[in-house]
Formats: C-alpha cells, structure tokens, sequence
C-alpha cells in the first residue's frame, strides 16, 4: 500500500481533493444558482441547467428505467450521461462523491448499445447506472476509504459485488463519501470533508453510508449500495427519503470489497442497497443472485432468489392477513415526535388494510447495546489507530469513545462471542412468545419501528444506533421505508417524560430537540424480520409502502 509522509498529511489530502475536484468539474459544465443560506435544496430548478430529456431520466423510478432499458425505448449512453451530469449537479450542493470515472461509463455504456443492437440487453441491469460507496473496489479506481494513508491504492480487479453488477449489465460511474473507519453516522473524513444533507444542509446526511443517501436522495443516482454494520445503511436511507435494505449476513457478496476492522465476523458488516422506490430492492437484489456471488465469495451462501419466500408462502402465503409488532420505543431513548407520528399513520395504513397490529418491543435493550459496544471496542481502537498512522492523520472519533476500552484476550472476545449467542435466543424466544397475541397462529410477522431516536442532528452532534444495531446484533434482515417530513406544526415538542436512569442519550435527544431545526427532515421506519428472510422483508415493504400510498390518497 503507498505510504504518505506522516508529516505531511494535510497536503496529502490537499493534492487528492484537488485532483478530484478537477475530475468532478469536467462534468459539472452547468450546476444551479444555489445560495449558500438555502438549506433545502432537494427541489431546486434544473431549468436550464439540465437538458429536459435529462432531468426526465433522473426522475424516472428505478421500475421505469430499468423496462425502457430492457425494451431499447431509451439507450444505455443517454442515461449514463444523464446521471453523470445529475451526480456532479448533487456534489456541487452536498460534497459527496469521491471517485468519478464518468467517461469510461459512458464508453461502457456505448459498448452496451452496440451489445444491445447485436443481441438485446445484457442481463437484468443493462445500462443501468448505479452508484458504490467508496469501498466497494472497481479495478483501476483508487480506493481509499476515507483514509490519507491509503491514497493512491488502486485495485486491480472488482470486487464480487462491482463484477456481478457488470456482469448484470450494470454501468457503475461514481463512489460516494464515508466517515473515517466507517464507525459513524456523520460523514466526514480528512480527504473529501463533509457531505450533508440534501433537505437540510445543517443537519447530517447519515453514515456511514452518507454520500450515498446524499447523492441518490438528490436523484444523482436511483440506486447505490452502502455497507451496514450498525445501521450504515439504514440511517442514510431514512436521513434522505429512501428506501434501504440490510440484509442477512453473507448473502450478499462483500468479497473484494474494502472495510474497517477486517476479520470481526462476531458482528458483520454487510452490503445492500439504497433507492428511491421500493421496487429497486427487489430488481437489484434479484439480478446480484442470478449473478451467483458465491461462486467467487466463498462466505456467499448458495442460496438463488426464492420465489416461495417472497411470496411469503411461512406468512399465510399472501393469502392471509399479517400481523405486524409496532415497537415505539426500542426501551432505551424515546424517539423523537416526528417518529410517533409515522409510526401512527404507518399502524393506521396497515389497519385499514385489514392487517393487525400490536404493541411489542424487544426485551433487554440495555444488555443488547452493552453487548454490541464491547464487540465494536474489542481492539481497543487498534484498527483505526493503525490506519490513521499510517499518515497521522487525526482521528476523528464518530460512534466511538474518546478514550479506547480496555484491550481484552483472545479467550474474553471466545466468551463475548457466546454471550451474543445466548442472548440471540432469548431474542428468539420472546419473539416466539408473540404467537399468543397475534390471533394468527403465527408469531408476529413483522417488526415496525424507527430507525432512530430523532430525524437527523446537527454536525458534529451525539450519535445514536441503538435503534438500528439490535438487527445487526441478531441479524436480522431489515428494510427501510420513507414515511414523512418533520412539520413543525405538528411535530411539537412533548411534555418531559422519565429519562432513562442508565441511558444518558435519552435525556440529550429529548432536551436537543428542535422541531424548527428540523424542518422538512424526513423519517424513515424499519421493518425487521427474522433471520435469513431477505426475499420477505422486501415483500412486506413493498406492502407497507403501498398501504401508505393507499392512505395518502384517501
């Protein structure tokens, strides 16, 4: 790996921003007129600024593109310059691409056409643009993650996820922003700085899949993938109006690709998708199994797209109402107003399909992020203290502590490890114990609650994920679906309730709630199903999304 001169890091990262910056703006040929006082800038005008054939491509759903580029209605080269234009259009408002390698996606994007004319589309994907985090390796494009030691590395083949994508007819054209070593919901680093969030630009755009959920909640991209170890991809989509899926471990492909704390498998991260409609889950998840990932990631399950389990053949088969777990409170920090609301419009839509609801949480939350913090910290901050000094670079701390917890034995980590397994089962049986409730002779078939305790926060503000890390804890495949905005008249702030006495946060996310300084954020809910039902929780997603815009038009 090239080395920087640990005296010298800051003109190190100088050089790299400098550079890239000169790449970006050979496609940012026309950007909007956007003062730096305007905080929302998801609805600016594009008159003027796009071609009109453009922002009407951008603007498509991932469905619609996806089928004009299937039936040739729409070439492969229009498109991919449509969203080379939009995501530089994005950057120039929220700072969150890292990499571009635009004119060798529309060089690909060429070859597809002539592909096309010869023998139709290529794979389920042809032509589409999507867009990766900046970890996920592309062969010839520097990889740094964030990190000034690791300028100038440059892989030299795709990573399994990048290969099944192209293989799928995919064009891949950009890399989006992270946090330094990816532990945090605000996206910044010492190269690239900070990307922030398209409908408030105060506030942040989540991470660490953040220049993700920036860039396609500014529609520079339909559809990206991110990583989620703690809620990194989750947190982004419900920050920027998405939809996002964080699924089972080892189902999607993660070989090849770039990560901190390499080797913890107790807690593992893994790779999904960030949209802007619901039905991009099911299209990409679909075509990177038809791909099959595990025949080049060997921690890939052989496990194709199963038909049965979308159609959820173990939940009544599609024939039978659900019952759905409404978790208002994960038991630690209460939510913020906005959340209760959508949780209430989401219980009412739901309702007024027919399917039932109850009020269930899960038990021992305190022992759940006690146990999760100990796994993250088992290094004691090793790996991000090597990473940095390989330049000396500052650390910037994030989701962890100032001061690293105490390095534990190799036989402590054994014990920790078996401590997360038992309490996975009891995880198991109370969620078992629902069958009591439901009036289905099932357990509940799904969870619905927030994917955290408030809308978004300021810079450089207190995080929280202990909302999204019990899924990660128990691996649990989740979804997340857009619900609201945050709407000051309605969202007002609630009388004080009893703060939780071994929770700090609780206190500091009530007293730092503004529903002013949160205007027009939007609130993301998750969907929470058990282990290994990927293809279900898109599934029922797709139903509560619908069930939502049935009650929209009501």
């Amino acid at each position: 790996m090239p080395s920087v001169d640990s005296k010298d890091w800051k003109s190190a990262a100088d050089a790299k921003r400098e550079a890239f910056k000169k790449q970006v703006d050979s496609y940012a040929y026309a950007l909007p007129k956007v003062d730096s006082s305007t905080l929302d800038v998801s609805t600016i005008s594009l008159d003027g600024v796009m071609d009109p054939k453009h922002v009407q491509i951008t603007n498509m759903e991932v469905g619609e593109l996806v089928e004009k580029l299937q039936k040739g209605e729409l070439k492969a080269v229009e498109v991919a310059k449509a969203f080379c234009h939009r995501a530089a259009i994005a950057h120039s408002l929220v700072n969150c691409l890292t990499e571009v390698y635009f004119d060798r996606a529309i060089k690909h994007a060429e070859e597809l056409d002539e592909e096309f004319k010869e023998g139709g589309p290529v794979g389920p994907l042809h032509g589409f643009p999507i867009s990766l985090k900046n970890q996920i390796c592309v062969e010839g494009v520097e990889s740094n993650m964030g990190y000034v030691g690791w300028i100038g590395r440059v892989p030299k083949k795709n990573s399994v996820l990048a290969d099944c994508l192209v293989r799928s007819g995919a064009v891949l054209y950009c890399q989006t922003n992270i946090p330094q070593n990816l532990m945090s919901t605000e996206c910044i680093n010492a190269i690239y700085g900070r990307t922030v969030n398209g409908f408030n630009r105060n506030l942040s755009c989540g991470g660490s899949s953040g220049g993700e959920g920036a860039l396609v909640g500014l529609r520079g991209s339909l559809l990206g993938f991110g990583s989620d170890i703690g809620g990194s991809i989750r947190v982004p989509s419900s920050f920027n109006g998405l939809y996002g899926l964080r699924g089972s471990y080892n189902r999607m492909p993660y070989g090849g690709a770039d990560n901190s704390c390499q080797g913890l498998e107790a807690v593992s991260s893994v790779l999904g998708p960030l949209t802007t409609s619901v039905e991009g889950l099911q299209i990409v998840t679909k075509a990177v199994l038809a791909a099959e990932p595990w025949r080049k990631d060997p921690f890939v399950h052989y496990q194709p797209w199963r038909e049965s389990v979308y159609q959820l053949e173990a939940h009544g088969g599609g024939k039978e109402k659900l019952c759905f777990a409404f978790a208002y409170s994960n038991g630690l920090v209460k939510p913020n107003p906005p959340y209760y609301r959508a949780m209430d419009m989401t219980r009412k839509a739901l309702e007024t399909q027919g399917h039932k609801v109850i009020d269930w949480s899960f038990p021992e939350p305190e022992k759940c992020f006690d146990i999760l913090s100990r796994v993250y910290g088992a290094d004691s901050g090793e790996d991000i203290e090597t990473e940095c000094g390989r330049s000396g670079e500052p650390r910037m701390y994030g989701l962890c502590p100032p001061e690293n917890p105490p390095r534990i034995s190799v036989y402590q980590y054994w014990q920790l490890c078996y401590e997360r397994r038992l309490f996975m089962a009891t995880q198991i049986e109370a969620w078992e114990a629902t069958e009591s409730q439901t009036g289905t002779g099932r357990p509940v078939d799904a969870v619905i609650m927030p994917t955290s305790p408030y809308p978004s926060f300021r810079h450089d503000d207190q995080q929280d994920v202990s909302y999204t890390g019990v899924c990660n804890l128990n691996d649990w495949p989740t979804a997340v679906f857009p619900v609201t905005r945050v709407d000051p008249s309605v969202d007002k702030q609630q009388p004080a309730h009893t703060f939780h006495s071994d929770y700090p946060f609780d206190k500091i996310n009530y007293e730092r709630y503004d529903p002013e300084v949160f205007k027009n954020a939007p609130i993301g809910l998750q969907c929470i199903m058990r282990r290994g039902e990927d293809e279900a929780v898109i599934r029922v997603v797709e139903m509560v999304d619908a069930a939502l815009k049935a009650q929209k038009k009501a």
